[in-house]
């Protein structure tokens, strides 16, 4: 079973693999800028399926990360758009989002990816920081997009998604280490993506669908990040006062 969800995974990636190769060659006009930008994803979107194949931790959470973050486009640009727009690409992207987020999570895969770790990711609160570390991941991956790709009003403002994408990124990597100071700065991020994010979205979203689409692609990693930075404070608190 674990290498049926395995080739389920792959064949999910190889998907998005697919949909930005041929992004160009779609039936409907494509922002030029937005082909450059995907196809740079290609790089970590084929070490994902090597890593996946080889079974590193890190694999599973940038394949889970790709498919959140897929997920909320991929819902609106099928059902969102007016009738008689092609859909196959949108279909093909909401489908490949749906099968790695079933074949991938779950005791089984846990043990298989994080059970071969040589750090403890086992508790309830470990548990909590993985989906952290994943579901910031796929704000990571959102945030490329809007530094590559946003049309902005006024051009400064891409310093917000800028900094946000950088503050993200090293906290990322650190807490994938269990570096408190990684904790720390994914917490920060995730404080100030609700005022950084709301100016954003003040400022630069032209309707409200934009508003919606920017929540539900960024809020669940903010959540996440603050629920980590609840459950860890205390602790991290005691040592800070210690040392």
């Amino acid at each position: 079973m674990i290498l049926v969800r395995k080739a389920a995974a792959l064949l999910a990636l190889a998907s998005f693999g697919g949909l930005i190769l041929t992004l160009e060659r779609g039936s409907y006009g494509v922002n030029p800028r937005l082909v450059v930008v995907t196809q740079a994803l290609l790089v970590p979107l084929v070490l994902t399926m090597i890593g996946l194949a080889l079974e590193k931790v890190w694999s599973r959470w940038l394949a889970l990360a790709a498919a959140v973050a897929v997920l909320p486009w991929a819902v609106v640009l099928t059902f969102g758009l007016p009738g008689g727009v092609p859909l196959v690409q949108q279909t093909i992207a909401l489908v490949a989002s749906l099968l790695l987020l079933v074949s991938l999570p779950g005791r089984a895969m846990f043990e298989r990816y994080e059970g071969k770790s040589r750090m403890d990711w086992t508790g309830t609160r470990m548990a909590l920081v993985r989906w952290t570390i994943i579901l910031n991941l796929a704000s990571v991956l959102g945030l490329i997009l809007f530094v590559g790709l946003y049309r902005y009003q006024i051009e400064w403002h891409i310093a917000i998604p800028a900094v946000l994408l950088a503050g993200l990124l090293a906290g990322i990597s650190l807490l994938g280490f269990q570096k408190t100071v990684g904790l720390l700065l994914v917490a920060v991020s995730c404080v100030l993506f609700v005022p950084g994010g709301t100016y954003f979205v003040w400022k630069e979203a032209s309707h409200t669908g934009e508003i919606y689409l920017f929540a539900a692609s960024f809020l669940p990693g903010v959540i996440t990040g603050w629920a980590c930075l609840v459950a860890f404070g205390k602790p991290i608190w005691r040592t800070l006062r210690a040392g």
